[in-house]
């Protein structure tokens, strides 16, 4: 068989996730998620990895893909790791269930990303494309307090006229 032969993944349509994958999709998360709460990151990040395995291919038909690379990404933005971060959630927005293009919280740590890893331009497109979608709310704090939206609110309002 040649390098071109056989079926292209990508034009098929995706199989549907049985619901004992679903099943156990939701235990990797909610395992993830305790994990997250009690500080144990490293540990969560490899909860969501491992759910993210079960996840049939082509992954990016799934808007499962989406909520475990949105929640890895997270992971690695809180403790810094910016371009690790960015990876995730690039490859969330490019995802084909239109889950990822359309999600606030993808856009907004997308475009936090792109401007700590120095590029701006991509970072005032998905600020924006998340402002536009949430408004200003999306770049308050969290429930904790935390989250320093404001910076990035204001990088926005230097590089695009009209946002109050």
């Amino acid at each position: 068989m040649g390098l071109f032969s056989g079926k292209k993944k990508d034009k098929e349509k995706p199989e549907e996730i049985t619901p004992s994958i679903k099943a156990r999709l939701d235990e990797f998360a909610e395992r993830g998620n305790q994990f997250e709460e009690e500080g144990r990151y490293e540990e969560a990040v490899q909860a969501w990895k491992e759910g993210l395995d079960l996840i049939p291919e082509p992954r990016q038909f799934y808007s499962e893909t989406v909520w475990f690379l949105a929640a890895i990404g997270d992971v690695y933005f809180q403790k810094g790791m910016y371009r690790q971060a960015r990876q995730c959630f690039d490859q969330a927005r490019g995802n084909l269930s239109g889950d990822g293009y359309g999600n606030p919280f993808v856009m907004l740590r997308l475009g936090e990303c792109c401007l700590e890893t120095g590029d701006e331009k991509n970072a005032v497109e998905y600020l924006l494309r998340a402002y536009m979608m949430e408004g200003k709310e999306i770049f308050e704090p969290d429930e904790e307090g935390e989250d320093d939206g404001q910076k990035y609110f204001d990088f926005l309002r230097t590089h695009v006229e009209h946002i109050e």
